[in-house]
């Protein structure tokens, strides 16, 4: 019984969906733009933890996030564009309790006093675009998965995820 609680706990850690909320500046009128780059110097630059800094998932990240910008309707440009872009990554080291107790009294007073927990990663990706012109973040989406403590590096999971966070980013009319 024990062993089908800590499978099911990890079950749900690592079939978890990406959790996203955006956040629009109702005020802005999205029609006025047509370009974007990245915030500093129109290159990719990494803001994460040290250990996340892994060149391969970088580039995907990158390369979603530019390839959903075009997809709608957004052109990659230069330090003049109308709109930057920047994200960064944040992880968390948590745990969940995953002992499993019984109908029976004497084995149960050792769970209690010995839990066992499951460690697993809070990873979020973070996007904001911002005005260029005014500096005014303008939209921004937070994404949030629960990985394992030594996350894989996922191809088509980087790409799903960041195409979740990017699904309510305006379409340019």
């Amino acid at each position: 019984m024990k062993n089908i609680i800590i499978v099911l706990g990890i079950g749900i850690l690592t079939s978890c969906a990406v959790q996203v909320k955006t956040y629009q500046n109702p005020t802005i009128d999205f029609t006025q733009y047509g370009s974007w780059c990245w915030m500093k110097g129109c290159e990719v630059v990494y803001q994460g933890p040290e250990y996340y800094n892994d060149e391969r998932a970088i580039n995907e990240i990158s390369n979603a996030i530019a390839w959903n910008m075009h997809d709608k309707g957004y052109m990659q440009g230069d330090d003049q564009s109308d709109l930057v872009v920047n994200f960064y990554v944040i992880m968390k080291r948590d745990s969940m309790e995953v002992t499993a107790y019984s109908t029976n009294f004497e084995n149960d007073w050792l769970a209690m006093l010995y839990p066992e927990y499951e460690q697993f990663l809070k990873g979020s990706l973070v996007i904001d675009v911002i005005d260029r012109r005014s500096s005014e973040l303008v939209w921004t989406s937070n994404a949030i998965k629960y990985l394992q403590v030594n996350p894989v590096f996922d191809k088509e999971s980087i790409w799903n995820g960041v195409s979740k966070a990017m699904k309510k980013f305006p379409i340019k009319q």
